[in-house]
């Protein structure tokens, strides 16, 4: 049924800019804005589009690194590749695992939000909703990445659809709301950033694709500013409107929050359809996420960090079916504790650290020491040092803002990954 990495497999390359950034705008778009915006109401209040705006800022910061790195090396993994060379294999693996598990449990986490918004419509319980999308998705990425992209790019397209109606549904109520209202003062603004930081994870998930796709050189960094820049308008806007019709207290005790906005607008109709559209964004999501954690532990089984029977690929589809089924368990294992706000706050914790460590990359593998008299030295300082340099700081203090439970967990998973890490190097020197 299969080969391995070492006999030559590889994955299909299909894939060009359009549908790398609807697939990048298909994982961003989805339980961020679709179910945390109500938790993140309950924190920074009418203030909540600041939130947004703030977690865009970092994330725009490192979504430039990403893009400039993505140049020197179109490989999945992309944070394992990154770091792998600036730093070596000992630090990339722990970057690349640390945003392993951000997919797997950020899919586990979207896929509470997707079972929701489906017991909101069928009262179906909301464990065994995630898990049977879980399941569902699995199976599709087997199928091969042709019909996962067409599937993704159809409810992306749905998504961004419902999104629309939500900003033009808010726009007869914008008049006369304190936009700035924030209940918790700043610092209630701040926490919700950490938190729908959770919104913007994924934008890095397009560089697994890079191996799928047609000329990654030159549409990857693309993909990601575009997708990054879209997505961020589209949930500030959001924001708005929603606070702007149902307030902050009543979408931060919402399970539902914009299917919410559009029944106080135009009845249980629309409310049906938001339901529907939030069913699409939340499923994309967790399919892309899920296809992404494939493709990376694949990667990085090749290069050797896990296992090399994680390399292998089925031959008539070209998809590493085994990295499917491992990643598959291990979300539904996550999805079975049921709550959403803890397993994005981890999420975000993890993929900040990560997001540090891509940002030193960049630093390191970018600046050339010049000196004030050259006439690049100011552009090489800024583009090399302080924009990625600054991407390390508010990665660290939005990380830092998680929560404790994050951080312990956090900690706990690096420790285990450092273990592993000595496990896996130790067996290999045996073996040669």
């Amino acid at each position: 049924m299969t080969n391995s990495a070492n006999d030559g497999n590889s994955l299909h390359r299909r894939l060009g800019l359009a549908a790398a950034t609807l697939s990048g705008l298909g994982v961003i778009i989805g339980a961020g804005i679709y179910v945390l915006v109500g938790i993140a109401a309950g924190q920074a209040g009418n203030a909540v589009w600041l939130s947004f705006l703030l977690a865009a800022f970092v994330a725009g910061l490192t979504a430039l690194s990403y893009a400039r790195l993505s140049r020197l090396r179109s490989k999945n993994a992309p944070e394992f590749q990154y770091v792998g060379m600036a730093f070596g294999n000992n630090l990339a693996f722990l970057a690349g695992r640390l945003v392993l598990w951000a997919a797997i449990i950020s899919a586990s986490a979207v896929a509470i939000g997707f079972a929701g918004y489906l017991s909101h419509l069928l009262n179906i319980p909301v464990i065994a909703g995630a898990i049977s999308l879980i399941i569902l998705c699995s199976i599709v990425i087997f199928l091969g990445i042709s019909q996962s992209i067409a599937l993704v790019t159809l409810l992306t397209v749905t998504t961004i659809i419902g999104l629309i109606v939500i900003i033009v549904i808010g726009i007869p109520h914008i008049a006369g709301i304190a936009f700035l209202d924030m209940p918790y003062g700043f610092l209630g603004v701040i926490n919700s950033a950490a938190l729908v930081f959770f919104a913007y994870v994924g934008f890095e998930n397009i560089a697994n694709l890079s191996e799928e796709m047609k000329n990654p050189e030159r549409d990857l960094p693309r993909a990601i500013i575009l997708a990054l820049a879209i997505s961020s308008l589209l949930y500030i806007l959001v924001s708005l409107s929603a606070v702007s019709v149902i307030g902050w207290k009543n979408l931060s005790q919402s399970a539902a929050p914009l299917a919410d906005v559009a029944r106080m607008a135009f009845g249980a109709n629309l409310d049906l359809a938001l339901s529907l559209v939030s069913l699409a964004a939340t499923a994309s999501t967790v399919l892309f996420l899920l296809l992404g954690a494939s493709r990376a532990t694949w990667a990085m089984a090749n290069a050797g960090a896990f296992p090399r029977i994680f390399s292998v690929v089925e031959k008539k589809r070209r998809t590493p079916w085994l990295t499917i089924i491992l990643i598959g368990i291990f979300a539904i294992a996550f999805a079975a504790t049921g709550n959403l706000k803890e397993i994005a706050e981890f999420t975000n914790f993890a993929v900040l650290l990560a997001f540090a460590a891509v940002n030193a990359s960049a630093i390191r593998l970018f600046y050339k020491k010049q000196t004030i008299t050259d006439n690049n030295w100011l552009k090489n300082v800024t583009q090399n040092i302080l924009l990625p340099g600054l991407g390390i700081v508010l990665s660290l203090f939005l990380a830092a803002n998680t929560g404790w439970h994050a951080i312990v967990f956090g900690f706990l998973l690096i420790g285990v990954g450092l273990l592993v890490r000595i496990i896996i190097t130790r067996l290999s020197r045996k073996t040669t």
